[in-house]
């Protein structure tokens, strides 16, 4: 990929309809943290969650409408302009996460009204192939209102291409699926969570025998240790996203690791604020360092990008705010930093070539 070395181009996504821009085109200067939207894209509803390509030459788009689909784009090297290369029906209602496996291969979307979870092959220039696997859940959770069907929230890979791992908000369950060589997903259990947790997000430690997982509903996070054996994730323990002394409304949102592995990063939505944990690392427990507001509305999303920083989508705000990552201590420094554009709800950065940082 041709780019400027201070420069990190990324991608956002937004709740909008076919005729507004969905997917917006940015820069990020990595000297003086600027930031700039350099274009976008229309033609897609509610491009609500991405994924890029390891090498950065297509980009994966939600569309979390009634009939859910996924478009793949194709990135122009010099200017990264959006190209529309197929779109493919998940078969289910509201898609809201999509991810690559890490060996590229295939592409998992999970539908939040569907119930469904899908595999989809990836074929030549990145364009989506047949769908490989797919599993639907069924049953509901003792939340009368949010649980009573299943609402499989993301569908995340082991980092060893294993395993697939779908939190259920609806169910309060992490499900762990072996992913077959052929694309099709075979159940290998569940880890069950406190009646209304609501598990939302997860994410892998990058020694991939810890998973750290955002539950929306009792806004709290919890620790997982991977069995190496049969891939089971088993609960290390909880812990809650709120300070003590906050008595509002409150979900949680979205959930990163630091690139140093020392320290996870989840948002408030309600409190709206970053809460910054300390990652022990003995037990992989959490222990909570600091919470800082996020100048903004619904923290839907939280990236961490290249160069040291995290970007926060605001949806209710209609803002991306900047922070800088302190090295040492993995404390958080609003730049002042920030983007304003219309219901921003996930940003996917690029990341530099191995070896470059």
């Amino acid at each position: 990929m041709s780019v400027f070395e201070n420069e990190v181009w990324f991608y956002i996504g937004t709740y909008s309809s076919e005729e507004e821009v969905g997917i917006q085109t940015a820069v990020m200067n990595t000297d003086t943290g600027e930031l700039r939207l350099v274009g976008g894209i229309k033609g897609i509803e509610n491009p609500s969650y991405l994924a890029l390509s390891t090498d950065s030459t297509v980009l994966y788009a939600a569309s979390e409408k009634g009939e859910g689909e996924i478009l793949t784009y194709q990135i122009n090297p010099e200017t990264r302009e959006l190209h529309l290369l197929d779109r493919k029906s998940t078969g289910g209602g509201a898609p809201c996460y999509v991810q690559l496996t890490p060996d590229g291969k295939h592409l998992l979307a999970s539908n939040y009204t569907g119930a469904n979870i899908n595999v989809f092959a990836v074929g030549d220039q990145g364009a989506l192939a047949e769908m490989t696997g797919e599993v639907k859940h069924t049953g509901s959770g003792t939340d009368p209102d949010r649980q009573d069907a299943p609402h499989p929230h993301s569908a995340v890979s082991s980092l060893d291409n294993h395993h697939v791992y779908v939190s259920d908000l609806g169910l309060d369950k992490v499900f762990t699926y072996r992913l077959e060589d052929n694309g099709t997903l075979t159940e290998e259990g569940a880890t069950e969570l406190p009646a209304q947790s609501g598990p939302r997000h997860l994410i892998f430690h990058p020694n991939g025998q810890l998973a750290y997982g955002i539950n929306e509903l009792n806004s709290t996070v919890t620790a997982y240790g991977r069995n190496p054996e049969d891939g089971q994730l088993e609960i290390i323990g909880h812990v809650s996203t709120l300070p003590e002394d906050f008595t509002g409304e409150n979900t949680g949102g979205d959930i990163r690791i630091s690139p140093c592995g020392r320290f996870v990063y989840a948002s408030n939505r309600g409190h709206n604020s970053l809460v910054h944990y300390n990652i022990d690392e003995l037990t992989g427990e959490l222990s909570p360092i600091e919470w800082v507001t996020v100048k903004g509305e619904t923290p839907r999303n939280v990236a961490v990008v290249p160069g040291g920083y995290i970007l926060v989508s605001n949806q209710d705000s209609n803002n991306i705010v900047q922070f800088a990552i302190e090295a040492d201590t993995g404390k958080l420094l609003l730049t002042g930093n920030e983007l304003t554009l219309n219901r921003p709800v996930c940003v996917m950065a690029e990341q530099p070539e191995p070896g470059v940082q």
